[in-house]
């Protein structure tokens, strides 16, 4: 088995925006715990994604196993998606995702997903089909109006990061933290939320009562 296909860059990041919100200090303790990582051979993966991610300025350590997350920073696609939004809105209307890909250079895979998001945000639109029976597009007044480079939502690659970061919030904080604080009150019942908002939903009103009368009748 693969681990580093295991533990995709994807979920570390979500888990260090989670955790990192407001500038706080996060450890590799609180990642493993925010991901459910139990084995060493998971772990290091983890600090070789965040090694890689502090070489690129993603991550910022401020003391031995401890670093914070900068908001701020565009992962390494980023420029990417700026040559891209430069083509789109300076090309001439009835270009093909395939033109595009040839002339920004970038991988006909990323321009089509790109393109594709650009479509669904309205950026771009459908103008016709090319000799060769190729859709082609052209940018609406939406991208006209907007210079700055749009970016698509980072994939998820585990669905349940968010959930696994409110977990392991929970438990650090009736761990480590002050139970009496508002603060951890606070932050408790926020990650609560999250937790709620992904399962209650999926558990039906007379689940609970259904279970209570199959144990009455349990001799």
């Amino acid at each position: 088995m693969d681990t580093r296909k295991e533990v995709g860059k994807e979920a570390v990041r979500a888990a260090l925006q989670a955790l990192g919100k407001g500038g706080k200090e996060i450890s590799y303790h609180l990642v493993y715990e925010a991901l459910g990582l139990k084995s060493e051979a998971e772990q290091a993966v983890v600090r070789s994604r965040i090694s890689d991610m502090t070489r690129h300025g993603e991550v910022k350590r401020t003391r031995t196993g401890c670093f914070t997350y900068d908001f701020k920073h565009r992962p390494r696609e980023a420029k990417s998606y700026e040559t891209l939004w430069r083509f789109v809105r300076k090309a001439k209307p009835g270009w093909s995702v395939s033109e595009c890909a040839m002339y920004t250079r970038v991988s006909y895979t990323q321009a089509l997903r790109y393109c594709n998001w650009l479509e669904e945000e309205g950026f771009i639109e459908r103008a016709g089909r090319s000799d060769r029976n190729a859709v082609t597009w052209r940018p609406t007044v939406k991208a006209d109006q907007n210079p700055e480079t749009p970016y698509p939502p980072l994939r998820e690659t585990d669905p349940f990061a968010k959930e696994r970061v409110a977990a392991a919030t929970i438990t650090r904080l009736m761990l480590c933290a002050n139970p009496y604080a508002l603060k951890t009150a606070r932050d408790i019942t926020d990650a609560c939320r999250v937790l709620l908002a992904r399962f209650e939903k999926d558990v039906p009103e007379n689940r609970t009562e259904n279970e209570n009368e199959e144990d009455c009748h349990v001799e």
